[in-house]
């Protein structure tokens, strides 16, 4: 049975992954050997490439070697490890993505209003946990039931980490408006984001089955799953081809795939060329 693969078109890697993976490689060309402190990408295939290219993963500043560059990830990095790069020496290159660096702005702009800035955020995540790093104020709701917590504000401004889901952005603030009377909202959710989770939608609204291929430790990977399975349950989140299992596609004739902002093109590839074999 032929059948019809849709891959989504902002599939692949997303621009700020694919500035940071350059930037790596360049400096690690540049430098000899670059430390990288923690996965500057949540890929498993992408760092195993890196690591091949001789770049070394440190967990911490004090696993590093001062006298060896060291590179802050694309998600961003606690305004605390930047000062103590600096006051240890390191020569600092930084990954960190500018769509992300603009929301540093835009809610330091916030603050500078007298207002509480509120993240709506994964609050373990490396980009939310930067973000609050650079703020004297701030309160970080990771879903609705963080709401009930929330005091009374005078005024407080909104920001989102790049990768949410609008619909729970939305489902959030809906209940963040009853905690304060005078409120600025910015929706940060990045372009290449919002472009996802708009094709995310509509493959699983045409297709049989949806692929999302990614890592179980992206977030934005993990949430186009979530989109996707809420409208076709018969939506898969694998990391590569390896995971595919032919049952998915039992008298499945249209196929949607959709990739995290981290996936190397390779990876659609693989997947591709072993559902095609499933046909045959």
């Amino acid at each position: 049975m032929e059948r019809r693969i849709t891959i989504a078109k902002s599939s692949g890697f997303c621009s700020g992954v694919r500035r940071a993976i350059e930037l790596t490689l360049e400096s690690s060309l540049k430098y000899g050997e670059v430390q990288m402190l923690g996965e500057i990408v949540h890929n498993e295939t992408v760092i195993e490439n890196l690591k091949k290219a001789g770049v070394k993963i440190v967990d911490n500043l004090d696993a590093a070697d001062p006298a060896k560059p060291i590179l802050f990830r694309s998600h961003g990095t606690k305004k605390e490890v930047w000062e103590a790069a600096h006051y240890r020496g390191f020569t600092i290159i930084d990954a960190t993505c500018p769509l992300v660096l603009n929301i540093y702005k835009v809610a330091k702009k916030l603050e500078t209003e007298g207002r509480t800035v509120i993240i709506i955020g994964d609050k373990n995540h490396d980009e939310v946990t930067a973000i609050a790093s650079e703020l004297t104020n701030s309160i970080i709701v990771s879903d609705s039931r963080d709401t009930e917590s929330l005091p009374k504000i005078r005024k407080a401004g909104v920001v989102v980490q790049s990768t949410q889901d609008i619909s729970e952005v939305e489902k959030i603030m809906s209940k963040i408006v009853e905690k304060v009377d005078d409120i600025h909202f910015i929706n940060t959710i990045c372009n290449p984001t919002r472009d996802r989770q708009r094709q995310v939608i509509e493959l699983a609204s045409s297709n049989d089955v949806v692929l999302i291929i990614g890592s179980q430790t992206s977030a934005n990977t993990k949430r186009l799953a979530t989109i996707s399975s809420a409208i076709n349950p018969k939506t898969f989140l694998i990391q590569n081809a390896d995971e595919l299992n032919p049952n998915w596609f039992e008298k499945a004739q249209t196929i949607g795939i959709s990739t995290g902002a981290s996936t190397p093109v390779e990876s659609i590839k693989e997947v591709e060329k072993k559902i095609t074999r499933f046909s045959s």
